[in-house]
């Protein structure tokens, strides 16, 4: 960072679970000069072709999300920087800056599309059914078609399907009417591994994501655009044999590339 500051003694910490790396950094900087630090941290914003958030050292992917700031007690900064007395001690008070760091990643798939430049895509795969109720006299038994069923009867069919959802992160322009026209229909190529006609747009969720303070104490946001695609799951059995124990071995098997 350009502005003056010290790390904390017991920083940084590191912690690693199933959604990556997480880390934590504290700081010391002079008061007058807390906001220029937590701006470095989380980005000047993209409006005029600014920076992103800093990146953890040595791990770019890992990135300053969240920033908390409070007064630093003056006695304890003379207990760790003994004789400090020019740069930070110029100013009246001590801020203590406590930097979050996460996990960023972007998809790692080689079939998404590209975005504009300082933004980010990442993807998550969900799966679920729904259930479908047919009325009696609309049922049939292949095994014994001289059965009737009465028409107040209710059969229910399951039907399964995956959940393609991609994350667009710090879109400062989203494109709205896009997302309107687009929402509803099908692919028309093949696309996240759907072939042509088994995906549906179902729309997109968008809320605001804090970028910085800017110089005139103004709060700056972008948007999180989230995207869902639902994909039929269900095929035929003439299209596709039942799932064998050697079908679903490859589920849990590595494969070069999605």
């Amino acid at each position: 960072m350009t502005v003056s500051f010290k790390e904390l003694a017991g920083s940084p910490r590191e912690t690693y679970g199933p959604e990556g790396m997480r880390a934590q950094r504290r700081f010391l900087c002079a008061w007058e000069e807390r906001d220029a630090v937590v701006e470095e941290l989380l980005g000047d914003g993209y409006d005029f072709g600014g920076s992103a958030p800093v990146g953890y050292p040595g791990k770019p992917d890992v990135l300053a999300l969240r920033v908390r700031v409070e007064p630093f007690d003056d006695d304890l900064v003379e207990q760790q920087f003994p004789g400090l007395s020019e740069g930070l001690a110029a100013y009246h008070g001590f801020a203590k800056v406590t930097a979050d760091y996460e996990l960023l990643a972007p998809a790692d798939r080689n079939d998404v599309p590209a975005t504009e430049d300082n933004t980010l895509l990442s993807y998550r795969m969900d799966s679920g059914s729904e259930t479908l109720t047919l009325a009696g006299d609309d049922l049939l038994w292949p095994g014994n078609p001289e059965v009737t069923l009465p028409a107040d009867a209710d059969g229910a069919i399951q039907l399964p399907y995956t959940r393609h959802v991609l994350t667009w992160h710090r879109v400062v322009s989203p494109p709205w009417t896009a997302i309107r026209n687009a929402t509803g229909t099908l692919n028309d190529d093949t696309f996240l591994g759907a072939s042509a006609g088994t995906l549906l747009f179902e729309g997109a969720t968008a809320g605001r994501e804090f970028l910085r303070i800017s110089g005139l104490a103004d709060a700056e946001f972008a948007w999180r655009i989230e995207y869902r695609f639902r994909e039929n799951a269900l095929k035929t059995v003439a299209a596709q044999p039942l799932l064998r124990a050697t079908d679903f071995d490859l589920l849990l098997k590595y494969e070069a590339s999605i």
